[in-house]
């Protein structure tokens, strides 16, 4: 079961991914007053992409917990905002990256944000699941980019 929002049947919250390597993901989302909290959720969106693209979409990511994030001063978010990602360290269940959102001012907000990964099972569906997410993915990734190939399990580099 999904949970749609009535503003985006698809509740993507990024609008393109600009960069991929195998430690860090940069995307880009448009704002237009979207409430600040939404900035939480464009950032955990750009994680979880990076997280699954690393593990081969084979797995199910969540996001378990989100820490020291620092709130836009601004009620609302106006504007174009790039949103990086760093992954800090990860076992195979557990993944914790920086994620920061910046405009062409300043950094806006950040913090740090830990995924879990768990097997698939009759509660989240392999085979609908793998294909909607690789499906987003690649239709997010600049034109730039080449393709990329998943790779079915990470390695970073040290």
């Amino acid at each position: 079961m999904f949970i749609q929002s009535k503003a985006d049947p698809n509740f993507v919250m990024i609008d393109r991914i600009c960069d991929i390597q195998s430690n860090a993901i940069k995307g880009i989302k448009t704002f237009s007053g979207a409430p600040a909290y939404l900035g939480i959720e464009a950032c955990a969106q750009v994680g979880a992409f990076h997280v699954r693209f690393n593990i081969g979409f084979c797995r199910h990511v969540f996001l378990i917990n989100v820490k020291g994030y620092t709130f836009c001063p601004e009620d609302n978010l106006h504007g174009a905002f790039v949103i990086t990602g760093r992954c800090r360290s990860h076992s195979s269940d557990a993944f914790l990256y920086d994620i920061q959102i910046t405009n062409n001012k300043a950094t806006i907000n950040k913090g740090e944000f830990l995924f879990g990964v768990a097997d698939y099972d009759e509660r989240f569906d392999q085979s609908q699941l793998t294909q909607h997410y690789q499906s987003i993915f690649y239709d997010l990734c600049d034109s730039e980019l080449k393709r990329p190939k998943s790779k079915g399990s990470m390695s970073l580099p040290e």
